[in-house]
């Protein structure tokens, strides 16, 4: 009791003094706690930096994974293909295990978004062995998401807990063919949400690493367009006597575009030009018309997607065609996710990348994405999507811009834009509403049959799988 009426003594003391200090004195002072709360907020972060020890030492204890140990090839005769449909009947799946699950320790997820073309062509035995050798990879290493290999190359997007897990399947690759992998342009996104990583991985065989129906000989790669990385290509976007195609579906197109530059100060620039396709097999036929070669004549083409691999075919194929009667064509290197880490404002990007991962849909502001439970919003929040948003439901006209609940387009089978209010509704399951359930593209051209598989590949979500 003495001791704490002491301390309450000495304290009133210390207020005393306080008071009597001059202006100098308490600016001095004043400067000496700032000083002091960033020193301790400097080592609170270095302390925390070294917990996260995989993204600097992410190699440390690698141990390459070349081939399958003979034990596990017997095991892998056991595993059956996974018939993943009509596009994929051969697939291979392999589930993540629980334990690599977030179990409260507040594990993060990362992902791995890459593809490679392999010149000259692999031969089928290489491929044989590398589809094998990536599930067997993906068991061992936990890996999730969709791998699609051909004889032309790899297409991925594959996650993991931690950030080593995909670094390491990169180093593997690089074992399996350095010729063809030492130049990948991998990108790793880490730091996302527990629940951007994929409960599996699916490994596809395919004829094309992106299905355009356009042979190796009809568009050479080495003939495609210059790559151009975000910095060049940003200024290239400013130029006149510019068109920029952008590559994607026109679900992707519609939440997110390259079209900020013809609204900058200067109100000159790249005119944007959205083909309008339901899948990268239109390209050509849009491409054939005479009304898309009169407008690309005598211009500067510029081309983008998501990450870079639907351009290397399509600017070939643009400049096999009509590489004559246009003033050269470019593409952006690393896609709209290289350019959204080179520009953190966004750049000329007006709205949100689509994306084929759990993120489903990715702003400047948002890397970790719009995946996930479709939150209740305030007030204030619905007007900011009111003014922000471009899109609209298909059936109620209210602003929204999130494919939720896998609802597709009646007519064509392609992801709508369907509220949360609406979805309520089942729209889809009540045949006098059905028609209300269709995108932009079947509304403009009044198409009303129903999508089957007699007229188009059954809508179940898997053609999407295609479109990395």
């Amino acid at each position: 009791m003495i001791a704490d009426e002491a301390d309450q003594n000495n304290d009133k003391g210390l207020l005393k003094k306080r008071k009597r200090l001059s202006k100098k004195e308490r600016k001095t002072l004043k400067k000496l706690k700032k000083q002091e709360t960033k020193k301790e907020a400097k080592e609170l972060s270095s302390s925390s930096s070294a917990t996260v020890v995989i993204e600097t030492n992410y190699l440390e204890g690698y141990i390459p994974i070349t081939e399958i140990p003979g034990d596990a090839k017997e095991e892998e005769v056991k595993t059956k293909d996974k018939s993943l449909g009509k596009w994929f009947p051969n697939a291979k799946l392999v589930k993540s295990s629980d334990g690599q699950k977030p179990d409260g320790t507040g594990k993060r997820s990362s992902l791995l978004l890459f593809y490679q073309y392999a010149q000259p062509l692999w031969p089928q035995e290489k491929v044989d062995r590398l589809l094998k050798l990536l599930v067997y990879i993906g068991k061992e290493r936990q890996l999730g998401g969709r791998i699609r290999v051909a004889r032309e190359g790899v297409n991925a997007t594959v996650s993991c807990f931690g950030g080593a897990a995909i670094r390491h399947l990169a180093e593997d690759l690089k074992v399996f063919d350095g010729e063809v992998f030492s130049e990948t342009d991998f990108k790793f996104i880490d730091d996302l949400a527990p629940d951007r990583h994929f409960k599996d991985l699916k490994v596809y065989p395919v004829q094309e690493i992106v299905y355009y129906g356009i042979t190796d000989s009809e568009a050479p790669l080495y003939k495609g367009g210059v790559h151009l990385d975000p910095v060049k290509y940003h200024e290239k976007l400013k130029e006149d006597n510019t068109v920029v195609i952008d590559v994607r579906n026109h679900y992707e197109a519609a939440i997110g575009r390259f079209d900020g530059q013809a609204l900058s100060d200067e109100k000159k620039g790249a005119e944007y030009i959205d083909p309008k396709m339901r899948r990268s097999t239109d390209f050509p036929s849009w491409l054939a018309s005479e009304e898309t070669q009169k407008k690309l004549e005598g211009k500067q083409v510029l081309m983008y997607c998501t990450g870079g691999v639907r351009c290397e075919r399509a600017s070939a194929y643009l400049k096999s065609k009509i590489g004559d009667k246009v003033d050269g064509v470019y593409q952006l290197k690393g896609g709209i996710e290289k350019y959204f880490k080179e520009f953190p404002d966004g750049g000329f990007w007006r709205g949100k990348n689509y994306v084929f991962d759990k993120r489903e849909a990715v702003g400047v502001e948002n890397p970790d994405g719009d995946g996930g439970v479709v939150r209740k919003l305030s007030k204030a929040e619905k007007k900011t999507v009111s003014d922000n948003t471009q899109t609209t439901c298909c059936c109620c006209g209210s602003p929204w811009d999130r494919y939720i609940g896998k609802k597709r387009c009646f007519s064509c089978g392609v992801p709508v834009l369907m509220c949360n209010k609406c979805m309520s509704l089942k729209p889809d399951k009540n045949p006098e509403m059905k028609l209300k359930v269709r995108c932009p593209l079947c509304v403009e051209s009044n198409l009303t049959h129903e999508f089957t598989e007699s007229n188009g590949t059954k809508a179940t979500g898997k053609r999407s799988e295609q479109e990395y």
